[in-house]
């Protein structure tokens, strides 16, 4: 018999993502239909979840690259009443959170023992739900990502391609510096966790990954200029404005170290490269008439 995995949302970008991972895997999905349950209401969550006994829950509910007020308060909201409804019945739980909750010290690359300092509201956010986590369960794993990419959902590749399409221009600092992972990359180390932890794995708290291909913002934006040069979307004056400050609200560096993924689950970083052309012309399929 097949696995149960419930998946708490599949609208937002990375949970489509995750969606489609699973497709090619022999676990039994679960998504909560609109109006299956109240996320509001403890009764419910703990009924549907009861209900349902999965073997393994994959929250990404309210998860975005760059979350709005809403997403955020459904990021912290969700958390805490599926790790409630996992807690009775020792349910292991995979929850997605960000390099968000470190703030604007000065280290390059961030390990999971570093003590999380959210500078932002989203931050903030990704660490209050990391802790009702913690707080409630013992089978846990909080996976903080980089800049999560890709050619759908609110995130730096789509800011990118949106500001250089419609206005031919934008600002980028050559001193943040974060690591680009594609939405199907994140995916992929999800539902490789969960395979194993089905498997009997037990390797549990938080845990970053990360492209092995750091890069500064300014580095990143000249890859997507240059694509959409070699696509003829855009002439070849069109130049970046590269600024040597940062933005406010926003970690000096996103990228993470991805050592006890690697060590505890086998999991190898991939580079964000060969998969930044096929994002690119996704996103223009879906934006752009040509």
């Amino acid at each position: 018999m097949s696995l149960k995995l419930l998946l708490t949302d599949a609208s937002n970008a990375i949970g489509s993502a995750i969606e489609h991972e699973l497709e090619r895997e022999a676990f039994n999905l679960f998504v909560p239909k609109p109006g299956e349950l109240d996320w509001h209401k403890p009764a419910s969550v703990t009924q549907y979840v009861r209900l349902l006994r999965p073997d393994v829950v994959i929250n990404c509910a309210g998860w975005e690259d760059i979350p709005s007020a809403s997403q955020q308060a459904q990021l912290t909201l969700v958390a805490q009443q599926i790790a409630a409804a996992c807690a009775p019945n020792n349910i292991p739980l995979i929850h997605l959170s960000s390099y968000k909750v470190f703030g604007g010290d000065n280290k390059s690359i961030h390990s999971e023992k570093d003590v999380p300092e959210p500078n932002s509201d989203a931050g903030r956010a990704f660490l209050t739900a990391e802790q009702s986590i913690e707080q409630q369960l013992t089978k846990w794993i909080a996976l903080r990502l980089s800049w999560v990419v890709g050619s759908y959902g609110e995130n730096h590749l789509s800011r990118l391609l949106r500001e250089l399409v419609d206005k031919q221009h934008i600002t980028v600092s050559s001193r943040l510096r974060g690591a680009p992972t594609a939405l199907s990359d994140a995916a992929r180390v999800a539902v490789a966790m969960a395979k194993q932890i089905s498997c009997g794995a037990e390797n549990w708290g938080v845990m970053h990954y990360c492209t092995s291909d750091a890069c500064s913002e300014a580095e990143f934006a000249d890859q997507v200029l240059q694509v959409l040069k070699q696509q003829q979307i855009l002439s070849e004056s069109v130049e970046l404005d590269i600024v040597d400050q940062l933005p406010e609200n926003e970690p000096v560096s996103a990228v993470l170290s991805a050592r006890r993924v690697r060590d505890y689950f086998g999991i190898q970083a991939r580079t964000w490269r060969p998969s930044l052309l096929p994002m690119v012309k996704q996103w223009l399929h879906s934006h752009v008439d040509t």
